[in-house]
């Protein structure tokens, strides 16, 4: 009686255990797909616990190990949507889940699973546990510098924006007012102020194209023999060209002109 007991727990465990594993592998299938659709992943965290759960209580250790395996991988999958799956992970996956459904398999046609038997498929399986860990790690990383990455630009943006769209033009406004009056030794140090201003903000934002361009600037004011007629439209122009570059994202385009690289060394010939 007892014997028959145990025999019809036995088969429940069996017809439950094929059931999940169906779920596993059809998750397994297309892994990106899955793991973008939260309630399919949850399910391949879900048939795995489940699985080790019944293993557990009837004492099979090798499905219970292996089915701890796979939910703890799908946890991590579960806790890092943002991976990206590749061929390899798909493999090593799917070989674990060989293991798991061949020693099912192996306890449905037998009704018991000899040491042998386990022991083979577990040594074949151990060394996939660790490859399948360290590749899991590799790819988490990856996917957070990849988050972290995103997380900057979008700093950068949202506080650079505001600066150069607000900041930079009122200054490039106070200079061409600058630019109007007479030449002084006064009105060229307050015109190099400004493009010291605007330099910082090249440092700032780590931008050195900018920065170059401010600097190239303030060393054609600094020149006394460039006079304002001839500073003003090269200089407001590129600042503002610049400008816009910078707004546009177009970062790698920021550069000194000829025009100006010339003012800056006194080679414009006027």
């Amino acid at each position: 009686m007892v014997q028959e007991q145990e025999q019809r727990i036995l088969g429940y465990f069996i017809d439950e255990a094929n059931d999940h594993l169906n779920t596993i592998e059809q998750g397994l299938v297309n892994l990106q797909d899955t793991l973008s659709d939260s309630e399919m992943i949850n399910a391949l965290f879900r048939a795995a616990h489940s699985v080790k759960g019944g293993a557990a209580m009837l004492g099979f250790d090798s499905i219970q190990q292996t089915a701890h395996r796979l939910e703890d991988y799908f946890k991590i999958l579960k806790e890092n949507p943002t991976i990206q799956i590749d061929q390899k992970l798909e493999s090593l996956l799917l070989k674990v889940f060989d293991t798991l459904q061949e020693l099912i398999k192996h306890l449905e046609s037998s009704l018991s699973l000899p040491h042998e038997v386990v022991s083979d498929l577990m040594v074949q399986t151990e060394p996939i546990f660790t490859e399948l860990n360290n590749h899991l790690q590799l790819l988490v990383q990856n996917s957070d510098r990849n988050a972290d990455s995103q997380n900057h630009n979008s700093t950068f943006s949202r506080d650079l924006l505001p600066v150069f769209q607000s900041q930079v033009l009122q200054r490039l406004r106070e200079m061409l007012q600058l630019f109007k009056q007479p030449e002084t030794s006064q009105s060229r140090q307050q015109l190099q102020e400004h493009c010291q201003q605007l330099l910082q903000l090249g440092e700032q934002f780590q931008l050195s194209g900018w920065s170059k361009v401010c600097e190239a600037a303030s060393r054609a004011i600094a020149n006394c023999d460039n006079n304002y007629r001839t500073l003003a439209p090269v200089i407001i122009k590129d600042l503002k060209q610049s400008q816009e570059l910078v707004l546009a994202g177009r970062l790698n385009e920021v550069a000194t002109t000829d025009q100006l690289k010339a003012l800056s060394a006194n080679k414009l010939h006027r």
